[in-house]
């Protein structure tokens, strides 16, 4: 391939500066062209949703400051509302992948979906994600958006950046657009694999003699609907070596191989950082109060196991009454995001079931409230 070629694909595909570049050239061989096989779906153009998700809301791509000299790119689902409407909530969500993999594109449908039926503006967050960048830097975006979004110290900058996107998003969409503000009273949260992972972090404090790490959402309010997604709560097993169950196929060669790749971003040393495995973390002094959870279970799933550890505890600590399951028999992990090429009639239909249903649990905050 044409050096110029590479350079503009490598830059596209995964969104280098030149010095991220220079870093990534300095990889191992073996990890770089993995690396580049993962980022591919970055290259997908967005006008391909309108046949995925062709009723829409279709998404504008903002980015956000951050720490440094870090922008965060954002999938913005912005709702159909009353030009008159001068306030929206806020739906905040994380797309699967181990932290290698995976892109805001494949959210679209269950985004766009949401944005509908719940008047919610719904971001779905590019956070970073190895080789280039290891633990905790997908944490540290999930928080930093947060932050944007509650437009708390010292993110008050990157706060009124957001709010300016929105409303200029806004005054596209409708000249008089009287949009302005967020409503913090309606917030939300989901996160899919990794992602639920991500979207259970921002929901946990950890305090501990070791770490002082709160969560930065206010403790009194209304609920926050907290939707996980097959979410990975112990990191402390690699996937190659985790149980599987007797009807999940094992890992080919390829998929071990590409698998790996989640070591370059959670070094062995950390897996047990309750940050990386929010499992572990003490619920009792951890778990936000205001969190609802809605977890969703396929049948056929590797990290079966470590969510029904989870359940277990929510319980022995008497905190049930703050998680709903729904369990889903005979689905793989990550059907609900795989295009409906590769499903059959079942699993899109339950697909859209289960999307559905995550729909009522953000609405039915609304009367809670």
């Amino acid at each position: 391939m044409h050096l110029e070629t590479l350079l503009k694909l490598l830059t596209f595909t995964m969104g280098l500066t030149f010095r991220r570049f220079m870093q990534f050239l300095r990889l191992p061989f073996s990890v770089q062209w993995r690396t580049l096989l993962v980022r591919l779906p970055w290259l997908v153009p967005l006008p391909v949703l309108y046949f995925t998700s062709p009723k829409g809301p279709h998404p504008a791509i903002i980015y956000l400051p951050s720490r440094g000299a870090h922008k965060i790119p954002i999938y913005v689902f912005l709702p159909l509302t009353d030009p008159m409407v001068s306030s929206i909530g806020v739906h905040l969500d994380f797309h699967g992948g181990g932290f290698t993999m995976g892109s805001c594109l494949e959210q679209a449908p269950f985004c766009a979906l949401l944005a509908r039926k719940t008047g919610r503006l719904i971001m779905s967050v590019d956070y970073r994600k190895g080789p280039l960048d290891q633990f905790p830097a997908a944490i540290e975006d999930a928080e930093d958006v947060l932050a944007a979004v509650l437009d708390s110290k010292p993110y008050t900058q990157a706060g009124n950046f957001l709010r300016s996107e929105i409303r200029r998003l806004s005054y596209k969409q409708h000249p008089n657009s009287q949009l302005s503000s967020l409503d913090l009273t309606r917030l939300s949260l989901s996160g899919f694999s990794s992602g639920g992972n991500l979207a259970q972090n921002l929901v946990l404090s950890i305090l501990n003699p070791d770490i002082s790490w709160p969560s930065l959402i206010p403790p009194t309010g209304p609920p926050i609907p907290v939707i996980l997604f097959y979410p990975s709560f112990d990191s402390r097993i690699p996937e190659s070596e985790r149980p599987r169950p007797t009807n999940l196929r094992p890992l080919g060669p390829f998929a071990a191989s590409i698998s790996d790749l989640s070591s370059t971003y959670l070094p062995n040393d950390m897996r047990a950082h309750p940050r990386a495995s929010p499992g572990l973390a003490d619920l009792r002094t951890g778990l936000h109060p205001r969190a609802r959870f809605l977890l969703i279970l396929p049948e056929v799933d590797s990290l079966a196991q470590q969510s029904e550890a989870w359940i277990r505890k929510m319980k022995d600590e008497g905190m049930e009454g703050q998680l709903t399951i729904e369990r889903v028999r005979g689905m793989r992990h990550g059907w609900t995001q795989f295009p409906e090429l590769f499903l059959n009639d079942e699993e899109i239909r339950k697909k859209n079931e289960i999307f559905e249903r995550a729909v009522r649990f953000v609405n039915i905050s609304v009367v809670e409230a």
